[in-house]
């Protein structure tokens, strides 16, 4: 049965599991874990957790992961989040101003629909939507629509 609370122990094994955050690069000792947990528990609104704590858990871990991914740093000998947030990886220190709406050249050109929700995302949405964990805490939040603000 998933966690309907969020814990470190959880958020730890969360972390083992699919995003596969190694030992090496992260101990479990480390306090990155528990900032992650501490900020993640801050920015999700706690009327989510009235809704559905296993949700509610579920975006706090998406959240914490997003948080870790982008700001950790390495361990000495370590380069896993360099790697991470670096132009191979999810380019987390890359600053968006916004999402793309419209590109063209001479010969083509693209336009994008953006849905409401994309369009009002704040400036930490906006670092949250390059990874696969922030976009899934945002997808959460999302899904429930005015509740939180997004629509």
């Amino acid at each position: 049965m998933p966690d309907t609370a969020p814990t470190l122990a959880g958020l730890i094994a969360f972390g083992r599991g699919a995003p596969a955050i190694p030992t090496e690069a992260l101990p479990d000792d480390s306090p990155d874990w528990q900032t992650a947990l501490t900020f993640a528990q801050e920015w999700v609104p706690c009327i989510l957790n009235q809704l559905s704590p296993t949700m509610y858990t579920a975006c706090v871990y998406n959240w914490s992961i997003s948080s870790i991914v982008q700001w950790a740093t390495d361990q000495p000998g370590q380069t896993y989040f360099a790697t991470l947030q670096g132009i191979d990886g999810f380019k987390t220190a890359n600053f968006v101003p916004g999402v793309v709406t419209t590109t063209s050249d001479e010969s083509t050109s693209t336009g994008l629909t953006i849905g409401d929700a994309l369009s009002n995302l704040s400036l930490i949405d906006l670092q949250r939507v390059k990874d696969p964990y922030g976009r899934a805490a945002l997808a959460i939040m999302a899904a429930l629509g005015t509740v939180w603000g997004l629509s």
